[in-house]
């Protein structure tokens, strides 16, 4: 497929990736290589807004006509109050990130639930069994929702603030096919976790940059089986938990593949088009190049 080159116009579909930081954002480079290899008329860019401004921005969204909007932190539960509606997902979460204008009428919807299970689809064509979860921030309330709507039946939660690993706990403990159980953090119990699960997920920022690293707090000698180990960090590509996942001889996602796949959710629920994953991964890689 040859690329449309952009040209601008009174015409033009105006899309923004909207939170705070917003310059390192990939999401514009994603999506206008998405627009580009589709020939559609639409452009990206993003804004940079701040919690207490969450009100004025989705009232501009309305009145500049913005076709929709992706949103990143700290906005993802600040401007649920000023939306229109919420897809069901982005209900149970409490927390939206990719909002659809449709005349005036704000929608908001979760795409990094649908943009998880794309990620695993090869790995997992139904839900794993059991689940242990690192974190209980935006990523992991996500993740958490679409382990138990998909039907996983065990799922682990632990966080460094046991408080909010069982605020988040809550919201399914009356979902009784899937069992949530609260773990402490004590990184010398984890072991025995990993060899009763089929997935671990970091939705923790420990491996990003200085900040810590999960690979370090794990015994690896200790772990008998080889679950699915599962990176939200993406930046650096390789992380300290993904190359000793490797070294374990465990199967890795990397962070970029919740990325890729939440903004091709994104993609298809503005345009009604399927997205072109292939470009938007180039377009992203060459990013962290």
């Amino acid at each position: 497929m040859v690329a449309k080159k952009i040209e601008i116009s009174g015409h033009t579909r105006l899309y923004a990736v909207i939170g705070d930081p917003i310059r390192h954002s990939l999401s514009p480079r994603i999506m206008n290589s998405a627009f580009a290899a589709n020939c559609l008329d639409a452009v990206y860019v993003a804004l940079p807004v701040q919690e207490q401004d969450a009100a004025l921005a989705m009232d501009m969204v309305r009145r500049c006509g913005l076709a929709g909007v992706n949103v990143t932190m700290p906005l993802k539960q600040a401007i649920v109050p000023f939306l229109d509606q919420l897809s069901p997902t982005a209900q149970q979460v409490g927390a939206a990130n990719c909002v659809i204008n449709d005349q005036g009428v704000l929608t908001g919807h979760n795409t990094d639930c649908t943009g998880f299970r794309l990620s695993l689809s090869k790995h997992f064509p139904a839900a794993p069994n059991s689940a242990f979860l690192l974190g209980a921030g935006g990523a992991a309330r996500a993740i958490a929702a679409e382990l138990v709507r998909w039907g996983c039946r065990e799922l682990m939660i632990c966080n460094r603030s046991q408080a909010r690993a069982e605020e988040l706990a809550g919201l399914f403990q009356e979902q009784a096919a899937c069992r949530v159980e609260v773990v402490p953090w004590v990184p010398g119990q984890w072991p025995q976790l990993l060899n009763r699960t089929d997935l671990f997920i970091n939705a923790t920022s420990l491996g990003m940059g200085d900040n810590g690293s999960v690979a370090e707090l794990i015994d690896w000698r200790a772990i008998e089986r080889r679950p699915l180990i599962y990176e939200t960090v993406y930046n650096p590509l390789e992380t300290d938990l993904l190359t000793r996942a490797r070294k374990h001889r465990c199967p890795v996602v990397v962070g970029t593949e919740l990325l890729l796949w939440q903004a091709a959710a994104g993609f298809e629920i503005w345009t009604d088009q399927v997205a072109p994953v292939a470009v938007m991964r180039e377009s992203l890689l060459r990013g962290l190049r």
